[in-house]
């Protein structure tokens, strides 16, 4: 898709409405995206020690591919180097930074997104987070722009171009509260499939681009703290920032055809929510590939799998009733608990006698 030229971009209006369901309708768009919650929690419960070692694989992959999206140069080895507190030389600094400002946005998100409030508040607390170290951006931390963003492309001969007219400076602190109202009247009612509001709300953030520098990271984290709010909760176990960078052209030029648009009929985005729908998608077939190989390894045999859908079904249970319940030998029933114990997908109580086993926390 060709970028529009900057002589030819709409001129900023402000709709009545920001946020609309997409023309058309998106019904076919959502089909079958939920239907992977229900696969999760199996098999979420199923293998819980490789869950952890995918959750520290994905958020340095998150980390390395949402500050290289923006332009940053280090690995995944390079930021989980950083994360343990290794610094390069001074030409990497600004990555660095970027690099650990992500990682503190994603630690507050994974711990306390039930208590995020999605107000202007927490959003600039966010965004302070997320510059925290870049001694460069420190006057505008937490700030609205006080000067034009505009988004630009860089010629070969060093030439510098607009392809995207964001918000006007002067009009953000307007804007940005009344689409955080709408957000969150969209979010309490019924007429929105969350995924929809979450990729409407994404793109107008990015449209507005509220912040002097930052954006495009605080919109990948937020997508993260708004899908985990929304039930997604398998979503930091695989990198949606990874599968964006993969497909960092077609991300570009979803984005940009429907701001090109947006701002004219605030229902036509379906490019966007195509490609971000299409994008989430991908991070659910990696994470049940991965896990089903996973599963294939521990080589789970019938009577464990019954065994852990009884405690997934009624809590945590002893030997003896899983044996009475299930049908099978006290022997047998031992023999499974031992071996599921020691793979670490139940845990048990200290206590010999009335021992429960239960499922690991999370």
């Amino acid at each position: 898709m060709a970028t529009i030229p900057a002589a030819e971009q709409p001129p900023w209006t402000t709709p009545e409405v920001f946020l609309r369901p997409v023309a058309g309708g998106a019904e076919a768009l959502t089909h079958g995206l939920d239907r992977f919650s229900g696969r999760w929690l199996k098999l979420r419960d199923l293998a819980p020690a490789k869950l952890k070692e995918l959750r520290q694989v994905a958020t340095i992959e998150s980390i390395g591919s949402s500050t290289r999206i923006e332009g940053a140069i280090l690995s995944d080895t390079d930021v989980a180097a950083v994360l343990r507190g290794i610094t390069f030389d001074s030409f990497r600094s600004r990555d660095e930074q970027e690099v650990r400002g992500y990682a503190d946005v994603l630690r507050t998100i994974f711990d306390a997104y039930p208590d995020i409030a999605i107000t202007e508040s927490a959003v600039k607390s966010l965004h302070r987070q997320l510059l925290r170290h870049s001694t460069k951006d420190a006057r505008h931390r937490g700030e609205y722009k006080t000067a034009a963003n505009h988004v630009e492309a860089a010629h070969a001969d060093g030439r510098r171009v607009v392809v995207f007219r964001t918000a006007p400076p002067a009009e953000t602190r307007w804007w940005m509260p009344r689409l955080l109202d709408e957000f969150n009247a969209g979010w309490a009612s019924e007429a929105w499939h969350p995924l929809v509001l979450i990729a409407d709300f994404v793109l107008w953030f990015l449209t507005i681009h509220p912040f002097q520098d930052g954006n495009g990271r605080l919109s990948r984290a937020l997508t993260t703290l708004l899908l985990l709010k929304a039930g997604y909760e398998y979503v930091p176990h695989a990198s949606l920032e990874r599968i964006i960078e993969d497909n960092k052209s077609g991300y570009y030029a979803a984005l940009r055809a429907s701001q090109t648009t947006v701002v004219r009929d605030p229902t036509q985005y379906r490019e966007w929510l195509e490609f971000f729908l299409g994008a989430l998608r991908t991070q659910q077939r990696t994470l049940e590939v991965t896990l089903e190989a996973a599963l294939a390894e521990l080589k789970l045999v019938a009577p464990q799998e019954r065994i852990l859908e009884a405690i997934r079904a009624r809590g945590p249970q002893t030997s003896t009733g899983l044996a009475t319940a299930l049908g099978l030998t006290a022997r047998t029933t031992r023999y499974h608990l031992a071996q599921l114990t020691g793979r670490g997908q139940l845990v048990a109580t200290v206590r010999r006698a009335g021992r429960l086993y239960s499922l690991p926390a999370d």
